[in-house]
């Protein structure tokens, strides 16, 4: 596995919507295991309240070329101030050669039983590095 080597200034990396995020979807070590390209994303909870749920896929691109669309999984329970990390697989990707990963962004519970809207939650999330977030479809 590797460390993602891209790095950017923070008046560089942020969109205009990141004052207004309250958690922050980072690239940790990436790798292969059998014919699955891995990512390891940590979700950061930036914000004051907690948040239950919040789960998606990613869409994988060498420039605008979508090359991969990896498995479902979920961040979940993550405190203020904490941060979670899970790994997500996408099959026959070509991981060395990725250049953006877009979180597509599927449910999200942030403190009822009930879901929240994922326009609304999508936009809470600040992307960083090659990390982009989106609104489920």
């Amino acid at each position: 596995m590797r460390r993602h080597a891209l790095a950017c200034g923070l008046a560089l990396c942020l969109p205009a919507s990141a004052a207004l995020a309250e958690f922050d979807l980072a690239l940790g070590e990436i790798g292969q295991r059998e014919y699955y390209c891995t990512a390891e994303m940590t979700l950061t909870n930036t914000g004051p309240d907690p948040v239950m749920e919040v789960s998606g896929h990613f869409f994988l691109y060498v420039g605008a070329d979508r090359v991969g669309r990896s498995k479902g999984t979920w961040f979940m329970n993550i405190a203020p101030g904490a941060s979670v990390t899970t790994v997500f697989e996408t099959p026959n990707a070509p991981c060395t050669d990725v250049d953006r990963y877009e979180f597509v962004v599927g449910a999200c519970r942030m403190a009822g039983p009930g879901f929240d809207p994922v326009d609304a939650c999508s936009t809470r999330i600040n992307g960083t590095g090659p990390v982009e977030v989106a609104p489920g479809s």
